[in-house]
């Protein structure tokens, strides 16, 4: 499996990317040498394959969150990196599945 985690929205571009570079700068900050990619919600059946944890921003639906189960993907909630609440938590779930 590929080592990359993806941040999703609608387009792959305003929130997804915001989160995506917050999430880079966390990993840089704490020595994470881990790919981290903005993608857009529409092509994310095909991005999951090639994903190694998946971040979205609106409840994925049942068919992507099944894929990423069949698929070993860990998947979490993106919006506490824009509202600053349980981050850290989130944060800390993340890094543990990055094996670092």
């Amino acid at each position: 499996m590929a080592k990359k985690l993806i941040v999703a929205c609608g387009s792959g571009v305003a929130t997804s990317t915001t989160i995506a570079e917050k999430i880079k700068a966390k990993f840089e900050d704490d020595g994470i040498d881990y790919p981290v990619e903005a993608v857009d919600y529409k092509s994310i059946m095909n991005e999951l394959p090639s994903a190694s944890i998946y971040v979205y921003i609106a409840q994925p639906d049942i068919e992507v969150l099944d894929r990423a189960a069949e698929l070993n993907i860990p998947v979490f909630a993106g919006i506490p990196f824009l509202t600053g609440m349980g981050m850290d938590a989130i944060y800390a779930e993340i890094v543990e599945e990055t094996g670092k």
